[in-house]
């Protein structure tokens, strides 16, 4: 595109797009005006940005080339690790391969039967009750704070039932997602603030009570090597995982429960984009009420007594993979480019070391691969539709797809049924106001 200025690049524009909530929105118009494959500045700083479904191809599966960012606040937050640079979602390299195929038999499709099988007389029996118990009080109930609480002890189920509360694995979850995406200059106030001494307190003893937790869940299994690790024990799974980082030689127990404790923290924020998903699709069900009127009919009147009945919701899964499109948890990708090798695909990058972005929900707003894209159409998923490749990533692809997919689905549509069936829903808000989600870009 061109530029704003020649010291300010493109940083006027991209600014002003925040200012309006219009960020991502900006690059899709930027895509359809210069190419799927853009370069702009920030500053005198150059970035590539990406929506060519070919060089994704290559981004996505090329883990030699193309390095996950190890600076991002998630990572770290001024130094105090969060879920650091080695968890199932940060890592790389030979040890994050092993223990990403140990916990594919976890989150396998044929495993979720067993977690259903937990996680159902769950959701009807001590959550629905807190729930009904809320809702008795005749108060407003704030959707996200009540399905983070759900969600949350959902990992009650998974081999977590001794780690904390449910309600306090979302509370300290909603306020590290807080505290991460702050832009730059507020990281500077807040890094002499009285919250940043507060965060850091909150972020040690939350993976202090899990480290107690693990370190206890270790011993049992190294003293009964013979016993197998229960099909919904996630936590068992995790110990297992980290054991090895080539699949032969075992680590210390002290740098496994460390581990460990990373890829605990990982799921807890990670539990928080199924709440976003859910609530995203609320959101846009609450525009279109006779969309909303048929997703509710079908959710009341199935029943859900096994995994299969699941599947038996069809329409749905359309508004689901349609929020997915619409609004995806997952925004945004950043890989770093290190290579003497200047080709790959179509494309020629003329230096070394360069960051490259890309966007799910860029990609899945592009009106190359999709009609009316700012229009919320179930109907278009239609049985025997397949999305352009790599133009549909809501919980991305290639060697870095989502392992928990199959597990976000399957909780997503029982939390739904189960609150469909108990519960008629009224909007609280302003009608004037329309709902709309936020989207930032922080990296």
């Amino acid at each position: 595109p061109p530029l704003d200025s020649i010291f300010g690049g493109h940083e006027p524009s991209v600014n002003k797009a925040k200012a309006d909530n219009r960020f991502l929105d900006l690059f899709v118009d930027w895509i359809g005006l210069y190419g799927n494959t853009i370069l702009f500045y920030i500053g005198a700083r150059p970035f590539i940005f990406t929506a060519d479904p070919d060089m994704l191809k290559v981004v996505s599966t090329d883990l030699s080339r193309f390095h996950k960012v190890s600076s991002l606040p998630n990572r770290s937050l001024f130094g105090h690790k969060i879920i650091g640079t080695d968890s199932i979602l940060s890592g790389g390299g030979l040890r994050w391969a092993v223990k990403r195929k140990c916990m594919s038999q976890f989150f396998a499709k044929n495993n979720m039967s067993e977690l259903f099988k937990v996680c159902k007389p769950h959701m009807e029996g001590r959550d629905l009750l807190r729930w009904k118990e809320l809702i008795k009080k005749g108060n407003t109930i704030e959707l996200h704070d009540q399905l983070s609480i759900t969600f949350s002890s959902y990992l009650h189920c998974l081999g977590l039932e001794k780690f904390l509360t449910a309600d306090d694995i979302a509370d300290r979850t909603a306020n590290i997602l807080e505290a991460i995406p702050k832009p730059l200059f507020q990281r500077f106030s807040y890094l002499i603030s009285s919250d940043k001494t507060r965060m850091f307190k909150l972020i040690k003893q939350m993976r202090s009570d899990a480290q107690q937790v693990i370190l206890e869940r270790y011993e049992e299994i190294s003293n009964n090597p013979d016993e197998p690790i229960p099909k919904m024990d996630m936590l068992g799974y995790l110990i297992e995982a980290n054991k090895s980082n080539d699949g032969k030689e075992l680590n210390e127990p002290e740098f496994v429960v460390e581990s460990v404790v990373d890829d605990v923290i990982t799921v807890c924020l990670v539990m928080d984009n199924m709440v976003k998903q859910v609530c995203a699709l609320l959101m846009f069900l609450n525009d279109v009420p006779e969309i909303q009127e048929k997703m509710f009919a079908e959710l009341r009147a199935q029943p859900i007594n096994q995994m299969e009945d699941l599947n038996k919701l069809k329409y749905t899964e359309k508004c689901i993979l349609e929020s997915l499109r619409m609004g995806p948890a997952l925004l945004r990708g950043t890989r770093n480019y290190k290579c003497k090798k200047k080709r790959f695909g179509p494309y020629i990058i003329n230096t070394g070391s360069v960051r490259i972005h890309f966007s799910e929900y860029v990609m899945q707003h592009n009106p190359q691969w999709w009609s009316n894209p700012k229009k919320f159409d179930p109907e278009r998923w239609q049985p025997g539709f397949v999305p352009q490749a790599f133009s549909y990533m809501p919980f991305y692809t290639g060697a870095r797809g989502c392992l928990g997919k199959h597990m976000a689905m399957m909780l997503m549509k029982l939390t739904l049924s189960v609150l469909a069936k108990n519960f008629e829903m009224e909007q609280e808000f302003d009608v004037k106001k329309p709902l709309s989600l936020t989207r930032t870009w922080q990296s």
